[in-house]
Parts: structure tokens; C-alpha cells; sequence
């Protein structure tokens, strides 16, 4: 019996709408835009929006606004959004655009906080649903451990003094849009404010990731952000981190985890030489189809035309299984110590062991306090009601055989 969290397998975006949702695109597809307060998108009217108050007369870094550019363009060109994906959008981007600002406003008028000494990074890598998030959320727990929560990444901006801190309720506020479009989508990435997140968020206030690419179709921008220099948005990505470890130091070492980091590999090693690497892997074949199934469910926020046989044979063919293969070749590079390799199967069937496992060989201090808030944190996941996410291949017009036979190599060399 399917539960009320669960998400069922994809078939198209109208269905995968609650009713009213459904309702309401159908309601604002009738009545003109200007009933509904939607405006077309642009780049410029959204940092016309952004710049409010004592943000007026703020420009965004060329790089930003650059990217920002590309990606509106390819948007316009490539995505039919509904009136609540065109609401979304906005508001969203708005919001990105506007803590971008806000972020150089910080860096400005505290100069103190470039150079903030961070704690030494470990970075997690490998494809989208390999068991990332829950090992990321697992190490997360030990109490050494320097992770950047939701809110954090969020809005990376604390409050000024005497201001309460709202970036958690806020959050909790738009996530709340989230499950009112898409109730089940937790089944397939939890989100909660205190949770601890990837450093999606981070390279979003740049504008300079291919996480646009999962929520909507735009070649174009996908193209363009790989053909770019990958130091851009690592440049954007370092000074928020060294923003938020100013105004909230902690951590005898930080875990950084974003799938996108995988396919910008030779960037982190060059950056960061002394840095030290998890890889996660999982069957190809089982992860592609639950990447399928998030792509497709992800660009169902924003529109109704999504073709789950495109979304198969654009993922199968793009820029993930070849940057799955070049990582093999630049782990050979890196030190022993520095890295190790781990298998999905062995996280989900011994979690503790695993993590002591990793622990070992990046040469971390495994202690008993280690031990037991990671069993602690277990037990809080056990007992937390989970939807369970269903997926195929099929659906999305691909089969094993074929994921198998396109990566054989890297099947066999990491013996999943």
C-alpha cells in the first residue's frame, strides 16, 4: 500500500500535480498576466526587483550578472512555464539575485572576512542519488565536523546586530511552496531548515551551476557554464564559505558535498591540494534512473512539457558519464589518504562501519563521542516517516543494458 509520502514513478508533469494545483495553472492560463501580477522574465528586471532599500544602488559581479543572462535567455527560449512555474521562477531567482547583492554588501563592509582561515575540507563526490545526501548528512553528525544546514546555505547573510534571525523560518517558508506544488517531493531529497545541505545553494547565489540545468531544460546555459572557467564560480563559492565561517566559526575539518562538484574534479584538486575526497558509488544503471526521476520531477515545478524519453537520452548522453569516467583518472593522481571509495550498498548495509571505515583511511580521529552521535543520528533517521520514491529505466525509454554497456569500464573498475 503506497503511503501519502510516497512519489510514484513519472508518467508526465499534469498528473504529477495535487488537484488544485492543477486547478490553478489551468485558472491562470485563461486570465491575462497582468490579472495575475506576472511579469515576463528578464535579467535585468530581476535585479531591478532585487535592488530594494539600501540595495538600490548595488550592481551584481559581472560574472553573476553574465550568467544570469545566459540562463534567463535560455529559459525564455526552451521552457513553456505555468503560471506557477512563471510565480516560482521569480521569485525564486529574485531572491537569488538579491542575496547575491547581499553577499558582496557583507564581504565589503567587513574586508576582515576574505582570507578567514576555513577548516580543512573533505569533499564528498559522485553521481546524483549514490547515497551522497544521507552519507554527507551521517558525517554531518559528528560533532567535529564543520556542515553548512539549509538556512546557512540558503542565505549565508546573518542578520545585523540586535535583528532576530529569520533565515530559518523563511526557508521553512518556501519549502512549504515547495510541498504545496509537489507534497511528495521529500521522498526523493528531504529538506529541512536545520538539516545539513549541500553547497548547491552557494553556487546558485552566483548563478554558476548546472543545478538550473535539473529544474529546467536549457541547453544552451548547460553549454555555456561548461565551456566557462569552473574557478569563476569556486572564487563565488569560497568567499561565502569564508562569509559563513567568520560570523559562525566551528569545525576541525569541513565535509562539502554537491554532485556538480564531481564534474569540476580538476578544479577542487588544484584549489584545494591538501583537500581530501570521498567518492560514493552506486550501479549505474539504479542511479541514472533515479536522477531521471528527480530531473523530471524537478522541471515539473515549472512546466507542464516535460518528456520523460528526452530527459533518459539527454542524461545518458550528456556531460555526467563522462565526467564519471574522467574522475577515475583523476583519482589516480591523488594521494593515498586523501581519498577513498565508497560503495552504496556498504553504506546502506553497515553505516557506522562505513563512516569508521572512511574515517581510517582520510586519517580522521574516529572518537567515541564520533561513534555515538552518529549512532544517535541514525536512530533519528530510522524512527522519521520516509515516502519511497519509485522509478525505471523503462520509463524514461533507457534499460540496464544500455547504461551498463556505456559505462563497462567504470562498472568494472569499481566492481558495482
Amino acid at each position: 500500500m503506497s503511503g501519502a509520502l510516497d512519489i510514484p514513478a513519472f508518467r508526465d508533469a499534469r498528473s504529477s500535480y495535487p488537484w488544485l494545483v492543477r486547478g490553478m495553472n489551468a485558472v491562470g492560463k485563461i486570465l491575462p498576466a497582468s490579472w495575475l501580477g506576472l511579469k515576463p522574465i528578464s535579467a535585468d528586471a530581476i535585479w531591478d526587483a532585487a535592488r530594494k532599500g539600501d540595495l538600490a544602488e548595488r550592481e551584481p559581479a559581472p560574472e553573476a550578472a553574465k550568467a544570469l543572462d545566459v540562463l534567463v535567455e535560455s529559459l525564455v527560449k526552451n521552457v513553456d512555464l505555468t503560471p506557477l512555474g512563471q510565480f516560482s521562477a521569480l521569485d525564486d531567482t529574485v531572491r537569488m539575485a538579491r542575496t547575491h547583492l547581499r553577499i558582496h554588501a557583507a564581504l565589503e563592509a567587513t574586508p576582515e572576512i576574505r582570507g578567514t582561515e576555513l577548516p580543512p575540507p573533505i569533499f564528498i563526490l559522485g553521481w546524483p542519488r549514490t547515497g551522497s545526501t544521507f552519507l554527507h548528512q551521517l558525517l554531518g553528525a559528528d560533532p567535529a565536523a564543520r556542515t553548512i544546514p539549509y538556512w546557512e546555505s540558503f542565505d549565508p547573510v546573518p542578520p545585523l546586530a540586535g535583528k532576530p534571525d529569520r533565515r530559518a523560518e523563511k526557508l521553512e517558508k518556501m519549502l512549504g511552496q515547495l510541498r504545496f506544488i509537489a507534497p511528495g517531493y521529500d521522498a526523493i531529497h528531504p529538506m529541512a531548515p536545520n538539516m545539513t545541505e549541500e553547497c548547491v545553494a552557494l553556487f546558485m547565489n552566483a548563478f554558476r551551476t548546472l543545478q538550473f540545468d535539473f529544474q529546467y531544460r536549457i541547453p544552451e546555459y548547460a553549454n555555456w557554464l561548461l565551456g566557462e572557467d569552473a574557478n569563476v564560480a569556486y572564487e563565488a563559492h569560497l568567499r561565502q564559505l569564508e562569509l559563513i565561517q567568520f560570523h559562525r566559526p566551528h569545525g576541525a575539518y569541513q565535509i562539502l558535498k554537491d554532485p556538480t562538484h564531481l564534474i569540476h574534479f580538476e578544479t577542487i584538486v588544484a584549489r584545494y591540494p591538501d583537500a581530501k575526497f570521498i567518492l560514493t558509488h552506486r550501479d549505474p544503471a539504479e542511479s541514472l534512473s533515479s536522477m531521471c526521476s528527480l530531473v523530471a520531477y524537478t522541471r515539473s515545478l515549472f512546466t507542464e512539457e516535460v518528456d520523460p524519453q528526452l530527459i533518459g537520452a539527454e542524461l545518458l548522453s550528456g556531460y555526467w558519464p563522462k565526467a564519471l569516467e574522467r574522475s577515475r583518472k583523476i583519482r589516480e593522481q591523488i594521494p593515498q589518504g586523501q581519498v577513498v571509495d565508497v560503495l552504496h550498498a556498504d553504506l546502506r548495509r553497515d553505516p557506522l562501519g562505513t563512516a569508521a571505515s572512511i574515517y581510517e583511511t582520510l586519517q580522521v580521529p574516529f572518537v567515541e563521542q564520533t561513534s555515538a552521535e552518529m549512532h544517535r543520528h541514525l536512530g533519528e533517521v530510522e524512527a522519521t516517516p520516509s515516502g519511497k520514491h519509485s522509478h525505471s529505466l523503462e520509463g524514461f525509454g533507457l534499460t540496464r543494458g544500455q547504461v551498463r554497456e556505456r559505462l563497462e569500464g567504470y562498472c568494472e573498475e569499481v566492481g558495482v
